[in-house]
C-alpha cells in the first residue's frame, strides 16, 4: 500500500468510532509528532492525545484539500471538523461545530509515519467554541 493509501485509509478510520483503533496502524511505535502540546515520543501518547481529543469531538472528521507527496513524504493541507461535547482548553462543552484547519508533513518508514509536523491555528479553535487565552490557560 502506497502512503497516500495508508493516509487515506487512517484518515476513513478516524471519522468512523467504530474503527478508530485502525487509525494508529498509520504510525511506527517510535512516532515522533511535533506541533501539538504533552505528546511525547511513542505511539501510546499519540493514542492517549487522541482518544481524549476524540472525547471532545467524538464525530471527528478529516476533510483534505491538499495533499502533496515526494519520495517518503506526505504534505496535507486539512480542515478537521467536529462537534464539542466535552469541556476543552477551559471552555464547557456547547454542543458547538468547529472547523479548524491545519497543516502537516508526514515521513514515512516502510511504510508507517515516524515522523509527523503538524501547524494549525488554536486562537480559531478558541474563538469557534466561545472560548479565550485566558481560559485555555486554566
Amino acid at each position: 500500500m502506497s502512503n497516500r493509501e495508508s493516509f487515506a485509509q487512517a484518515l476513513t478510520c478516524f471519522a468512523d468510532p467504530q474503527k478508530r483503533n485502525d487509525y494508529f496502524h498509520l504510525y511506527s511505535d517510535d512516532i515522533i509528532v511535533h506541533g501539538y502540546q504533552g505528546i511525547k515520543p511513542g505511539l501510546e501518547s499519540v493514542r492517549q492525545f487522541y482518544y481524549a481529543f476524540w472525547k471532545v469531538f467524538p464525530d471527528a472528521q478529516v476533510i483534505v484539500e491538499d495533499l502533496i507527496g515526494e519520495g517518503d513524504t506526505l504534505v496535507a493541507r486539512y480542515v478537521i471538523t467536529g462537534t464539542m461535547h466535552e469541556n476543552f482548553m477551559g471552555v464547557a462543552g456547547t454542543g458547538q461545530r468547529i472547523e479548524l484547519p491545519g497543516i502537516s508533513i508526514l515521513h514515512f518508514r516502510n511504510g508507517q509515519c515516524f515522523e509527523r509536523w503538524t501547524c494549525s491555528d488554536s486562537l480559531i479553535l478558541l474563538s469557534q467554541i466561545g472560548g479565550s487565552v485566558a481560559d485555555a490557560s486554566r
